[in-house]
């Protein structure tokens, strides 16, 4: 038992670290990068903002796929097949002149985290039973925003200081490296806790079976309300400290990066009090603290109060999403990891994508009010339905 713990932690650092250095490489390439070279290349706002739209796309079409076909023929196949799309995208930037040619090269990019991020995540749950795996996946999801968190300070530095060719040669050269360091992880050393095994059926069915399955399905759209209302954080909070209070981008960057640090820190240990004491209660509770801090953010004023919101929304998010990947692979059932993950992250890439357009809509035609008021207040209401939804069956 002692080895098959050990390999079991020693698989979720070598794909933590994995997934650290290929999101890091994604974020490089968008963040502050992407933007920047659109407007290099001559692209107008309205293209612009279309070139940021088309990044969630290919996790709503391909996230549930790429899952259901690792319960079948396994995980290390499509991990390989993203790290190769991470290795080859950063490369393409450098033949890009025309704004759709960007729209094109962001869209291939995307099919690597679509496809990346569920399969690995099934792979972690494979390995650590279920008094464990809350832990576990918000450890893995620490490691890659550890990579996101990082590479728009990177990225920025490397423009500031090279060019845009330098940087997505130097992005492309450390996804291959990244590519090279995956040959290492010990996909074939299964030990004594490995809590998976190989969906018989056919892709079409292993989805079927998770997308009837009314809990899971709950349990998704949670998520994506939980991540509507992070879009809407992470595109409008700057806007209205730039707008409203006249913030700079030092005081702007501060309130929004410490609340990336509050979800680093805060998902392990979530997750293990999730292992502990239910996933239910962790998810009803942060989408209740989460709507209290979002509505509360446009009536304040002040740097300090807004810093302690956005720590406590970075704790919101750190409680729900611990706890949601967590128990679908628990209502899934061994067999189907791949195929119940991959449909939660299409149905939160859903929510991560409609968000920002939702609120920007409401707050066009309202105000920042109304448009951080709606957020919470779908929060509120799906921490409602939620508590109803998962009730058990008379």
């Amino acid at each position: 038992m002692a080895r098959g713990i050990s390999t079991s932690k020693r698989f979720l650092l070598v794909l933590g670290v994995i997934a650290a250095l290929a999101i890091a490489s994604s974020t490089m390439s968008k963040n502050p990068a992407l933007p920047l070279l659109a407007i290099h290349i001559g692209a107008d706002d309205a293209q612009i903002g279309l070139i940021s739209a088309i990044s969630p796309i290919p996790g709503i079409l391909v996230s549930s796929i790429a899952g259901a076909y690792s319960d079948k023929h396994g995980r290390s196949r499509l991990i390989t097949l993203s790290l190769l799309i991470f290795a080859s995208a950063p490369f393409l930037y450098l033949f890009v002149t025309e704004v759709w040619q960007l729209a094109m090269v962001r869209f291939y990019h995307g099919f690597a985290t679509a496809m990346f991020m569920p399969v690995a995540m099934a792979a972690v749950a494979d390995r650590f039973e279920p008094s464990k795996r809350g832990e576990a996946l918000g450890s893995f999801s620490s490691f890659s925003m550890v990579g996101r968190f990082s590479a728009p300070f990177l990225g920025g530095a490397l423009i500031y200081y090279t060019s845009f060719a330098s940087l997505y040669v130097i992005i492309g050269i450390s996804a291959v490296l990244t590519l090279l360091f995956s040959l290492i992880a010990p996909w074939q050393e299964m030990g004594t806790m490995v809590h998976a095994k190989k969906f018989e059926g056919s892709m079409a069915s292993a989805l079927k079976e998770v997308v009837k399955e009314r809990r899971i399905m709950l349990t998704s759209t949670m998520e994506a309300v939980q991540y509507f209302a992070m879009g809407a954080f992470e595109t409008f909070l700057p806007v209205y400290m730039h707008q409203e209070l006249g913030s700079t981008a030092l005081e702007i960057g501060f309130v929004m990066g410490i609340q990336v640090v509050a979800m680093l820190l805060a998902k392990p240990f979530m997750g293990r009090l999730s292992d502990s004491r239910g996933r239910v209660p962790f998810i009803v509770a942060g989408l209740l603290m989460g709507a209290v801090t979002m509505a509360l953010m446009p009536w304040v004023g002040d740097l300090v109060s807004l810093s302690l919101l956005s720590i406590g929304f970075g704790l919101t998010v750190a409680t729900v999403t611990a706890s949601t990947s967590a128990l679908v692979t628990e209502i899934a059932g061994t067999s189907a990891h791949g195929s119940s993950i991959g449909v939660l992250s299409s149905i939160m890439d859903i929510g991560h994508s409609t968000g920002p357009f939702v609120i920007g809509v409401v707050v066009g035609a309202l105000s920042f009010t109304a448009g951080f008021g709606l957020a919470g207040g779908l929060l509120a209401l799906g921490a409602m339905l939620f508590v109803y939804g998962m009730r058990p069956k008379a």
